[in-house]
């Protein structure tokens, strides 16, 4: 389910976008900036629920 919700952050939300692009740029692994993406759509929301 998360996966899901990173794949469309990745494509929708513009600072998640240029987060993801960052880390492919810097020469990680699509899919481990992928599970980065992943944590911070965690920590975003563990911070709003707060």
């Amino acid at each position: 389910m998360l996966f899901v919700a990173a794949m469309a952050a990745r494509n929708s939300n513009s600072e998640l976008k240029v987060f993801y692009e960052k880390l492919i740029n810097r020469g990680k692994k699509k899919m481990v900036a992928m599970v980065a993406l992943m944590r911070k759509i965690i920590v975003i929301a563990n911070a709003k629920l707060r």
